[in-house]
């Protein structure tokens, strides 16, 4: 159960923008689209290996009041913590909080 108190984080809920870079590929941006209170609970943590490289991988679950704007191109930011939103699912189904599974982007 999740109550107001828990909401104590306030992210930024970005949208990509991607523009065409004459190349053949695109050049991706982030835009702010709203300042959202939040729950953030850590979920698990691992590593990955990219490009030879180790990476540590960390989950966790980010709940908000219920939107229907929120997709799974969007993330959220918190200070120079960046979560990409990886699923979303209304976790009692009656619309009032939305829960996102993200992956937290380490450098």
């Amino acid at each position: 159960m999740t109550g107001i108190s828990d909401f104590r984080h306030r992210v930024t809920l970005q949208a990509a923008d991607e523009v065409e870079d004459g190349a053949g590929g695109v050049m991706r941006t982030w835009q702010p689209l709203a300042e959202i209170w939040v729950a953030i609970e850590p979920v698990s943590l691992g590593d990955q290996v990219i490009a030879d490289k180790r990476l540590g991988v960390v989950t966790h679950r980010i709940r908000l009041r219920h939107r229907t704007d929120i997709t799974l191109s969007h993330r959220f930011v918190l200070g120079e913590r960046v979560f990409s939103i990886r699923a979303l699912r209304d976790p009692d189904e009656r619309g009032q909080l939305l829960e996102c599974l993200v992956e937290e982007e380490r450098p």
